[in-house]
């Protein structure tokens, strides 16, 4: 409708119909509306461009939507669209710290090297998303180690030795090691 504004002024001016055409107010209310929307839209096109939309996506984009929106409202001059960019802004804050919580996509995000902790909203989340990945690391190296003690200590359980590098628990000093240079911006 705003991109064919003039057609429809014309042809609405033409069909002498009761149809009122749009103010200047409308307009430029349908302008500013435009603006605020435009990067949801771009959003919505970067994930839908994909054929297997990552995860790790999700956080960053929501951050940079949430960053969009407060550069914008410091142009937006009208009352009814400052408004409806404040609510989006609010709803964003608060789906953005739900997902910065969740362990999923927290992870993701953290391991995805496009983003790692630069993709967060805030420096605290990525923090608490490395101590999770620590965390998870840790257990699992602690499980492959106890399994793996459990195994030599039953020699009838398995009839062949597994020696290959990656059945080999890590020390427990290299967890911290390994870890940042996952996460090393």
């Amino acid at each position: 409708m705003y991109n064919l504004r003039e057609a429809v002024g014309a042809a609405l001016a033409g069909l002498h119909t009761d149809i009122a055409p749009l103010t200047s107010h409308q307009m430029r209310l349908m302008s500013e509306s435009l603006q605020v929307l435009s990067p949801f839209n771009d959003a919505t096109v970067e994930l839908s461009e994909e054929k297997r939309v990552s995860g790790s996506k999700v956080i960053p984009l929501l951050a940079m939507l949430h960053h969009t929106l407060e550069d914008d409202i410091g142009t937006i001059k009208m009352e009814e669209s400052k408004a409806m960019a404040e609510g989006l802004k609010k709803q964003l804050r608060d789906k953005l710290y739900t997902l910065q919580t969740m362990s999923i996509m927290s992870l993701a995000t953290l391991l995805d090297p496009r983003f790692k902790k630069i993709g967060f909203f805030s420096p605290n989340k990525a923090q608490e998303a490395e101590r999770r990945l620590t965390a998870e690391c840790a257990t699992v190296i602690r499980h492959r180690a106890s399994s793996s003690s459990t195994s030599s200590s039953n020699p009838s359980s398995a009839t062949q030795p597994d020696t290959s590098e990656a059945s080999q628990p890590v020390a427990q000093g290299n967890i911290r090691y390994i870890l940042m240079v996952l996460i090393k911006q």
